[in-house]
C-alpha cells in the first residue's frame, strides 16, 4: 500500500476473521524441496479460495481517467511514476497505479479500419491512385472502364489489411494466453485465492512455483529454499545463466500463516528502466528508528517476466503493468514500410508532376476555351497510366514470391519471413547490430589454458587433465596427511617428474578456483542430476575444471562450502587408535570395537556400496584377519564463508574470505579482470605477457589473488566493514575500505576460458565485413568479456587495434598495438560530462585518422559511457561511424534500441540510403530489433520472443551471410528494374496517347479503351515484365566469393534519378517513335493505325525485357511465348483489331520496321554505355551483363586468342 495510512486490523478483528475461515496448511517434501498445498476449510467442507474483489467495470475505470485528465487538461501528458510506501498485506485502493495488462497490439477494433487506412493511404503512391479511381465515379471525367482504376487499388488495400489484422490477432492471442495465466494470490482474511495475471494488484502477495513466470515487479519475501531462490532472467537480459534472489530475512522466518500480517512497511523507489538497479528499504510499522530498517538491493528483486527456477516463494508485488522494468524497455510494435517502396513514392510524386505538366500543355493549345478544367483532369487520366496502378501489385507479388524463395532455401532452412514487406531491404544493410549471448555464442564455457608460478609461469591446458589430477590428489594428499592418525598414504600409478614446488602451485591454483566464486551446485526436481548454476557460466566453466582434476563442489550455501576429492584407496589398520582421520571425520566415539567402527566407516565415510549384508561381514573378517582393511574414501574439506565481495562492472573483481572449518585459518581469494589485479597483487614479470596472449587467442581471462589474514586482522576489518554498511552510501563506503584487504595478494593462477561461438560466425562475419557492413556488437556483458568475444569472433582484425572508451570510474585505459600487444597505459578521466565525452571522441578520431593500425580500430564502450555519449548523439554516430567496429558492453535493452534509433536517425539526416538491422535471440533484443530497419530474430536456448517480433526468423546466425548477400541482393535489385520497367511500361503508352491527342487537335479522347487498355498491363505483358523476379545478374559463387560486389548495392545505383531518367528517356523515345513512323505508314482507315501501333507497341515490351534479362529462365521464356499466343487470339474476340490488316504481308514489315526502330538504338546505347562504363567489378561476374551482351563478350575473346598474329593477343574489340 502507498502513501495512505490504513489503520491495520486489530487483533480482535484478525481472531475474528480466522475464526471465519480456520486455515490448515498441508506440506509435502519433494526431492529436498518444501512444497505446499493451501487450503480453506468452511463448514466442513474443504474449497479452493477464489478472489471475490470488487471492481468497477473496465470502461467506467477508463472513462474515469479520461475525464479527470480532460477536466485537468493533461490528456497528453502522462503521470510520472511515483515511490511508493507498501504495507505488508494490504492493499491500497487509494493509489492510481496501473492495471497489470500485457498488451503489445496496434490496434484495437475501433481503431483498426481508420488507423490502417491511414497507414495505406498517408503515401502519396495510394492516395493518387485513389483519386484516380474515385474520379471515374463521375461521367464527364471517365475514360476508360471503372473496373479497371478501382479493382487493382482494391485488391492491394485488402491485401494489406488482412494481413495487418492476421499479424494484430497473433499479438492479441498471445497477450490473451499471459494476462489469463493464474496465480495465487492472499486475498486477506487469511484467504488464499486463485487469480489472473492481469488482476494483480500493487501491495499484492502472490504465490509463485518453479518455472512459472512472474506477472509483475515484485520483492521476495520467503521460499523454501534454504538460501534463497534462483531465477531465469534471459528473457529480460539475455543472459542464461540463473540468478539467486534472496528473501527479506525478517519475513523468510516467517510462517506462510505469519507473513501477511507481519506488520511491515516496504518503500520502493520510483520505477525506471534500470534493471540492474533497486533501492528500497523495509522496516517494522510505527518504526522511528532508521538503524533498524532493512536496506534493499537487485538481490531481494523479482522482475516481471523472469522465471522461477527453484522454491516455492512468496512474493510483494511492488510494480505492475507499464511500470514494470520489462515494459518501460520495450518497443512498442509498429509497422515497416521498406525504402525502396519511399523511393517510388517519391518518383511517383515527379511522374505525377510530368503528368500534369503534359495535361497542362494539351489544355494550353487549347487556349483554356470552355470548361477546361474539366478537359485538364481528362487529360490527366489519360495521362495516369504513367503512374501505372499496376505498379503496386507487381511489387507486392515480388514480394510475396522473394519471401517464397527465402523460405524454400534448403540452404538456410527454418528461416520464416514474418513480414513480407522488406525483402528489397536486405540488398542494403549498412550496419549490423548483434547481440553476443546465444547469438554470436552458444554460451558455453570451456576451460583452455591456466597458469602458475612465481617468477617463471607453468601453463597447463585442458589436454593436460590427467596430470593435473594426479598431481592435485597427490598434493592434497601430502598436505593432509596427519601423523597421530593410523592411515597409510594411498598409493598412485603415476609418479610425477614435477618438484613439491610446482605441486602446491597447481594445488593453490585448483584451490582458488574450487572457492571464489557465487556457483551454487542443485539438484534437477525431473532428472535428479547435478547442476552448476552462477550469474556468469565462466564460473561454472572453472568449477567444472576444478570438478575434472579432482576437486567436486559438493554443497554451498550462503555461509558454508564443502569440496570434496576423487575417492581414494586407504588402509586401516587399528581404527580404535584414531582420534580423528586425515579427512577430518571424528572417530574418538567409534562404536565400541573394530568390528562395529568398520560397518560403520565402510558404509557412512567409504565409497562401497553392497547387494547383502553378507558382503559386509566378508569384508570386515577379511580387514580383522588381515591386521587392517582397504577403505575407498574421500577427501573433503569445508569452509565458513565469512565475507563476499560480488563482482560488479565498477569493481571489475570479486572476493571472498572464508575460514578452514579443521585449521581455522581465514583466507582471502581475489580474482577479477587483469587490468585490476594487476594493480592489487604483487607484481609478476610474466602476467602482463600471458594475458595479452590469452586476449589474442580470443580467451576470457581471469587473475587469481590470495593471502592468509589474520584474525585480528579480520575482526578490525569487519568493524570498518559494518560501519560503512550503515552509511549513507554503502556501496561507495565498502569500496573504499576493500583496500585494507586487498594488499600483499599472492598472485596465484591465470586462466584462460573460451566461449563457444556458433557455428561458422567467425567466417560469417568476416563476409559481412567485406561486404561492406558495420558490425556493431551490443551485449550485457562485462567489457572483458565482450572484448575477449570481439577477437575470438574476428570482429577484432588481426592487424587491428582496439580503442578502449574510459568505463565506468577507471582512471586508465589500455592502448593496443596492432599485434594485440598493450602499448602501456593512457591516462584519462571518467566520462561525465558531455565536455569529456567530446574530448574522447576526439581522440578517438585522431587515432583512427594516425593510421597506426592497419586492420582498422575498434570502439569498446560500456553501457554508463554510452549513455554519457548519447547526450552529443550526432557527434558520436560521426566518430563511431570511422570505426571498423563498435563493442558496447553493459548495455540494456533501452540502450540496445536507442543505438539503432541513433543510427536511423543520423543516416536520414544524411539523406543516406543505407540500411540498419538488427539480430538477436532472446527477449532482451526484441526493442533493438523493433527499432532497426530490418528486424532477424533467432529461434535459440532463450525462447522465441526475439523470433516472433522480428521480420525475418532464422535458426543460425551464419543464415544471415546468405540472406543477405544473396537473397537481399537479388530482391533489391529485381525489384528496382520490375519497378522502373513497370513505370517505362505506363510512359510509353501515355506518350503514345500524348502524341495522338496532339496530332487529333488536342482532343481528350484516348486512342486506346476498353479490353485494349485492360489487357495491355494485364494478360499481354505482365507475366514477362513480372519475370523480372527470377533474373539473376551474378552466381552465387560469385557472390560469396566476392563479398565486395554487395557494397555497390549501398550506393543505390539501382533504382535513383539517373536511372529513372534513362527510363523515362527510353520511353519518350520508343513512344513516339512507334506512334510517329505509324503516322508516316498510316494509310486508310483510324483503325489501322490501333492494330499497328498496339502490335508494336506489345512488340517492343516484350523484346525490351528480353534484352534486360542477365538469364534466361524457362518460366521467362513461356510468359513470353503465351503472351504473342494470347495476343493474336484476341484479335478475334476485340474489335478495335483489325484481323483482316493482319492477314496482310504489309502489316508484318511495317510493324517490324516501326519495332526494329524503337529496339535497336535503345539496345546499342545500352551496350555502348556499358562498353565505355565499365564497372570496376564487372571482369568478376559473367551474368551481370545481360545474355546478348554475354554472348558478343565471348566472341571478343574468342577473336582475342586466336586472331592476332606472331602470338601476340589482339586488342579487345569490344571493351
Amino acid at each position: 500500500m502507498s502513501g495512505g495510512q490504513r489503520t491495520p486490523p486489530s487483533v480482535e478483528e484478525a481472531a475474528e476473521t480466522t475464526e471465519r475461515t480456520p486455515l490448515s496448511m498441508s506440506y509435502e517434501v519433494n526431492h529436498g524441496r518444501e512444497t505446499f498445498t493451501v487450503e480453506l476449510e468452511e463448514a466442513g467442507q474443504s474449497n479452493k479460495g477464489t478472489y471475490v474483489k470488487k471492481k468497477k467495470p473496465l470502461s467506467k475505470v477508463v472513462w474515469s481517467k479520461i475525464s479527470a485528465m480532460l477536466v485537468a487538461g493533461k490528456c497528453s501528458k502522462p503521470k510520472s511514476p511515483e515511490e511508493r510506501t507498501i504495507r505488508i498485506g494490504e492493499e491500497d485502493d487509494d493509489q492510481d497505479y496501473p492495471p497489470n495488462i500485457v498488451r503489445n497490439q496496434k490496434y484495437s477494433v475501433a481503431s483498426f479500419i481508420p488507423i490502417s487506412l491511414y497507414e495505406q493511404f498517408k503515401y502519396f503512391f495510394n492516395m493518387y491512385f485513389l483519386v484516380v479511381a474515385i474520379s471515374q465515379f463521375f461521367p464527364p471525367l471517365q475514360v476508360g472502364f471503372l473496373f479497371t482504376y478501382v479493382a487493382p487499388l482494391a485488391f492491394v488495400v485488402a491485401i494489406a489489411l488482412l494481413k495487418e489484422a492476421y499479424d494484430d490477432f497473433q499479438r492479441y492471442l498471445r497477450d490473451k494466453e499471459a494476462n489469463s495465466e493464474k496465480y495465487e494470490a492472499y486475498l486477506g482474511g487469511n484467504k488464499w485465492g486463485a487469480i489472473e495475471s492481469s488482476e494483480v494488484t500493487v501491495g499484492m502477495i502472490i504465490k509463485l512455483s518453479p518455472n512459472q513466470r512472474i506477472p509483475a515487479d515484485c520483492l521476495l519475501l520467503k521460499t523454501t529454499e534454504k538460501d534463497g531462490s534462483f531465477i531465469r532472467t534471459d528473457q529480460l537480459d539475455g543472459e542464461t545463466d540463473w540468478k539467486l534472489r534472496i528473501p527479506l530475512s525478517h519475513t523468510q522466518s516467517l510462517s506462510d500463516i505469519e507473513v501477511p500480517e507481519c506488520r511491515r512497511v516496504i518503500w520502493a523507489e520510483a520505477p525506471h528502466r534500470q534493471i540492474y538497479e533497486f533501492v528500497g528499504s523495509s522496516k517494522a510499522d510505527h518504526c522511528a528508528v532508521e538503524s533498524e530498517s532493512e536496506p534493499l538491493s537487485l538481490e531481494n528483486t523479482l522482475w516481471a517476466n523472469c522465471i522461477l527456477a527453484t522454491g516455492h516463494v512468496l512474493a510483494l508485488v511492488i510494480y505492475t503493468g507499464k511500470e514494470t522494468r520489462s515494459s518501460m524497455n520495450a518497443n512498442q510494435p509498429s509497422s515497416k514500410i521498406g525504402l525502396i517502396d519511399l523511393e517510388l513514392n517519391y518518383l511517383s510524386k515527379l511522374l505525377c508532376v510530368l503528368t500534369a505538366f503534359l495535361a497542362l500543355l494539351m489544355i494550353s493549345f487549347q487556349r483554356f476555351v470552355g470548361e477546361w478544367y474539366i478537359s485538364f483532369f481528362r487529360f490527366v487520366l489519360l495521362f495516369s497510366s504513367i503512374i501505372p496502378i499496376s505498379l503496386r501489385v507487381n511489387l507486392d507479388m515480388g514480394k510475396a514470391v522473394y519471401s517464397f524463395f527465402i523460405m524454400t532455401d534448403k540452404k538456410i532452412q527454418g528461416v520464416v519471413v514474418r513480414n513480407s514487406n522488406l525483402p528489397e531491404e536486405l540488398g542494403r544493410i549498412g550496419y549490423l547490430f548483434s547481440d553476443k549471448t546465444g547469438t554470436l555464442t552458444k554460451n558455453e564455457m570451456e576451460f583452455k589454458k591456466l597458469f602458475t608460478g612465481e617468477d617463471v609461469p607453468r601453463g597447463w591446458l585442458h589436454s593436460d587433465l590427467g596430470e593435473m589430477q594426479v598431481q592435485v590428489s597427490d598434493s592434497f594428499e601430502r598436505l593432509s596427511q596427519n601423523e597421530h592418525s593410523g592411515l597409510i598414504r594411498g598409493e598412485s600409478d603415476f609418479v610425477h617428474e614435477a618438484s613439491k614446488r610446482q605441486m602446491e602451485e597447481l594445488s593453490e591454483a585448483v584451490t582458488a578456483l574450487a572457492v571464489a566464486h557465487n556457483v551454487t551446485p542443485v539438484v534437477d526436481a525431473d532428472t535428479f542430476l547435478k547442476e552448476y548454476q552462477a550469474s556468469s557460466p565462466d564460473e561454472v566453466a572453472l568449477v567444472k575444471f576444478c570438478e575434472s582434476v579432482g576437486m567436486i563442489l559438493e554443497y554451498r550455501d550462503r555461509k558454508t562450502m564443502s569440496i570434496r576429492s576423487h575417492s581414494k584407496t586407504i588402509h586401516i589398520k587399528d581404527p580404535m587408535t584414531v582420534s580423528q582421520d586425515k579427512f577430518g571425520h571424528q572417530v574418538t566415539s567409534a562404536k565400541g570395537s573394530s568390528e562395529e567402527y568398520l560397518r560403520w566407516y565402510i558404509t557412512m565415510v567409504g565409497n562401497h556400496s553392497f547387494d547383502h549384508e553378507e558382503d559386509i561381514n566378508e569384508t570386515i573378517q577379511t580387514g580383522i584377519a588381515n591386521g587392517g582393511i582397504a577403505v575407498k574414501a574421500e577427501c573433503r574439506i569445508n569452509y565458513d564463508i565469512l565475507l563476499e565481495f560480488p563482482f560488479t562492472s565498477e569493481s571489475k573483481r570479486m572476493g571472498i574470505v572464508v575460514r578452514h572449518r579443521d585449521s581455522k585459518e581465514i583466507r582471502l581469494f581475489m580474482k577479477g579482470a587483469d587490468t585490476k589485479m594487476a594493480e592489487i597483487v604483487n607484481p609478476t614479470p610474466w602476467l602482463e605477457e600471458e594475458c595479452s596472449n590469452l586476449a589474442r587467442e580470443g580467451l576470457r581471462t581471469l587473475v587469481f589473488g590470495a593471502r592468509t589474514l589474520l584474525e585480528d586482522e579480520f575482526d578490525a576489518f569487519m568493524v570498518k566493514y559494518n560501519k560503512a554498511l550503515r552509511s549513507r552510501d554503502p556501496k561507495s563506503a565498502v569500496e573504499k575500505i576493500r583496500v585494507f584487504l586487498e594488499k600483499d595478494l599472492q598472485l596465484v593462477c591465470v586462466t584462460g576460458v573460451e566461449d563457444k561461438l556458433q557455428d561458422d560466425v567467425a567466417l560469417t562475419l568476416e563476409h559481412l565485413r567485406k561486404a561492406g557492413i558495420k558490425i556493431w556488437m551490443l551485449t550485457g556483458d562485462k567489457v572483458e568479456t565482450a572484448t575477449c568475444i570481439a577477437r575470438s569472433t574476428r570482429l577484432v582484425a588481426k592487424e587491428g587495434g582496439i580503442f578502449p572508451f574510459d568505463c565506468e570510474s577507471a582512471r586508465f585505459n589500455w592502448l593496443w598495438d596492432r599485434e594485440g600487444m598493450r602499448e602501456g597505459w593512457r591516462p584519462g578521466n571518467p566520462i561525465v560530462t558531455e565536455q569529456h565525452a567530446l574530448d574522447y571522441l576526439e581522440s578517438f578520431e585522431k587515432y583512427v585518422e594516425s593510421g597506426s593500425t592497419i586492420g582498422g580500430v575498434t570502439m569498446i564502450i560500456d553501457g554508463k559511457t554510452l549513455e554519457m555519449m548519447l547526450h552529443v548523439k550526432e557527434r558520436f554516430v560521426i566518430a563511431a561511424g570511422k570505426a571498423t567496429t563498435v563493442v558496447v558492453a553493459r548495455c540494456s535493452p533501452t540502450q540496445k534500441a536507442e543505438v539503432v534509433e541513433t543510427m536511423k536517425q543520423h543516416l536520414a539526416d544524411t539523406k543516406s540510403t543505407i540500411r540498419t538491422s538488427s539480430i538477436g535471440d532472446g527477449g532482451n533484443d526484441v526493442s533493438m530489433i523493433l527499432a532497426s530497419d530490418v528486424g532477424l530474430g533467432i529461434e535459440g536456448k532463450e525462447g522465441r520472443h526475439a523470433s516472433l517480433a522480428a521480420d525475418f526468423s532464422l535458426v543460425k546466425f551464419s543464415h544471415c551471410l546468405r540472406l543477405i548477400t544473396w537473397h537481399g541482393r537479388n530482391s533489391y535489385k529485381r525489384s528496382a528494374r520490375l519497378s522502373q520497367f513497370v513505370i517505362h511500361r505506363g510512359l510509353i503508352i501515355s506518350i503514345i496517347q500524348c502524341i495522338f491527342s496532339a496530332i487529333f487537335y488536342f482532343m481528350s479522347v484516348p486512342i486506346y479503351t476498353g479490353w485494349l487498355l485492360v489487357g495491355y498491363s494485364t494478360v499481354y505483358t505482365m507475366f514477362p515484365v513480372f519475370a523480372i523476379v527470377l533474373d539473376e545478374d551474378i552466381s552465387e559463387e560469385t557472390a560469396y566469393e566476392f563479398p565486395e560486389l554487395y557494397s555497390e548495392l549501398q550506393k543505390s545505383r539501382c533504382l535513383n534519378i539517373r536511372t529513372f531518367l534513362q527510363w523515362v528517356f527510353k520511353a519518350t523515345y520508343q513512344g513516339g517513335t512507334i506512334m510517329l513512323l505509324s503516322i508516316v505508314l498510316f494509310e486508310s482507315s483510324f483503325i489501322r493505325i490501333v492494330t499497328m501501333t498496339f502490335t508494336a507497341l506489345i512488340s517492343t515490351e516484350l523484346i525490351t525485357v528480353w534484352f534486360e534479362m542477365h538469364s534466361i529462365p524457362w518460366p521467362f521464356v513461356v510468359s513470353e511465348l503465351l503472351s504473342v499466343l494470347v495476343y493474336f487470339i484476341s484479335f478475334f474476340f476485340i474489335d478495335t483489331l483489325d484481323l483482316q490488316y493482319v492477314s496482310d504481308s504489309s502489316f508484318w514489315w511495317k510493324t517490324g520496321v516501326i519495332t526494329a526502330a524503337a529496339t535497336f538504338p535503345v539496345t546499342l546505347a545500352k551496350f555502348l554505355e556499358r562498353a565505355c562504363c565499365e564497372s570496376s567489378y564487372s571482369k568478376l561476374k559473367e551474368k551481370s551483363e545481360p545474355w546478348f551482351l554475354s554472348i558478343l563478350q565471348k566472341i571478343q575473346r574468342k577473336f582475342s586468342k586466336g586472331g592476332a598474329s606472331g602470338g601476340t593477343p589482339s586488342q579487345p574489340l569490344l571493351f
